[in-house]
């Protein structure tokens, strides 16, 4: 038979992040710097048993292996909404919708305000499922250009392109340990940015599943919470802070965007996961879910202080990186007149993975002599030994090197 399958489907691919994920898990002696994973040692594991073993044992199971509300378990969204004030300062009437992860925020987002051939603007490397999810409903995503030094996307750019483009109908942002960056937005542009949303009648999509896991400084202020007129949708994940199949997200919105929200959803799941809701929720209550995320920090924190170190110790003359102040990722770029192409083999010979920056630019080019790691999955062990590989993979890559090989 021939199939003929919807234009939206033909012209998605394979992600990219997915396949690579894939790839990795079926070799052997590999170690992976692409991975967005946490390791197994993050999961409050003795906790999660705790109270799986309270819910099957003293709980209705009505409550919790049951149909539930479209929008989330009320009491989840209710502590939710408090952590948010508490510790974000976002204090607002807006509601939250619990989602399969932040992914599906977007998902949903892109579903409730575009039509085929609308545009959201994107950072110039981003979330290639964000940039899926555009285009999974026809829409376009277009790249604004960065300005890496400054770890923002480019102001006048982004003027720009609002002034003169009315099919825009939001600007899609991670503006706090951005993937694949790793840059977080500066508060005097997020500023900016927000006053442009407001000057040319565009939404935000404020995308921040990385932003309680700070290392250092003081955290910046949202751009929801700058937010006076409801034009940021904010999206946040559990992924990075309890555990990735949960596949508990959220997102925050005025009444009547939440409302197209909810039925866009329904359409998808008519519900998240209510089991793990509701062992969430347990968790929050009575468990202390903040210590377990500090705990999490400093766990982190050795790693990452681990891959900085190792990476300060390669030759500055054929690789910067750019260091964040917490997050899952840094972002490195080799000098120019390295090869990438002789890197990559180099690494893949020795069995060292990582995720090519034109793997997640969003004009799939561009970002050549960019690559991300990820520091939270592998150990320190791990780490010492695979960025010593990337700096002998620099090595080839050099003119004298590699011309000797050809």
């Amino acid at each position: 038979m021939a199939y003929r399958f919807a234009n939206r489907i033909k012209e998605l691919k394979t992600s990219p992040l997915r396949e690579n994920a894939s790839k990795n898990m079926e070799l052997k002696d590999v170690i992976s710097f692409a991975y967005g994973y946490p390791p197994v040692e993050a999961f409050p594991m003795e906790t999660l048993q705790k109270i799986s073993q309270k819910l099957y044992t003293e709980v209705d199971p009505e409550t919790f292996l049951q149909y539930g509300a479209s929008e989330g378990y009320p009491l989840l969204r209710k502590l939710v909404k408090e952590r948010l004030a508490a510790t974000a300062n976002l204090q607002n009437e807006e509601q939250v919708l619990i989602t399969s992860g932040s992914t599906q925020a977007m998902d949903i987002a892109v579903k409730v305000f575009c039509d085929e051939g609308d545009v959201v603007l994107c950072e110039e490397q981003t979330f290639s499922g964000a940039v899926n999810a555009i285009k999974g409903y026809g829409a376009i995503p277009v790249p604004i250009p960065m300005n890496v030094a400054e770890e923002s996307v480019d102001l006048e750019a982004l003027e720009e392109m609002l002034q003169f483009d009315q099919r825009i109908k939001f600007i899609y942002l991670i503006p706090t340990f951005q993937n694949p960056l790793g840059t977080s937005i500066p508060l005097e542009k997020r500023q900016a940015i927000y006053s442009l949303a407001q000057k040319y009648d565009v939404l935000i999509f404020e995308d921040d599943p990385y932003g309680d896991l700070l290392y250092y400084g003081e955290p910046i202020m949202k751009l929801k919470e700058m937010d006076t007129d409801g034009r940021v949708l904010y999206a946040g994940s559990f992924s990075k802070i309890l555990a990735p199949s949960t596949r508990l997200g959220f997102i925050m919105a005025p009444d009547e965007i939440m409302e197209k929200l909810i039925l866009a959803k329904q359409v998808s799941d008519s519900h998240t996961n209510f089991y793990w809701q509701v062992m969430l929720a347990e968790f929050m209550m009575n468990h202390h879910f903040e210590e377990h995320v500090s705990a999490l920090k400093l766990f982190y924190k050795e790693k990452f202080e681990a891959m900085v170190a190792a990476l300060e110790a390669l030759p500055k003359d054929k690789v910067q990186f750019i260091k964040p102040a917490g997050g899952y990722f840094i972002c490195c770029k080799m000098a120019d007149e390295l090869d990438p192409e002789t890197f990559y083999a180099a690494l893949d010979e020795a069995k060292v993975a990582v995720i090519p920056g034109n793997v997640m630019s969003v004009a799939q080019e561009g970002y050549e002599r960019y690559f991300r790691l990820n520091f939270t999955k592998p150990t320190l062990p791990e780490i010492e030994k695979g960025i010593k590989v990337i700096g002998e993979a620099l090595e080839q890559a050099t003119p004298a090197a590699y011309k000797q090989v050809i």
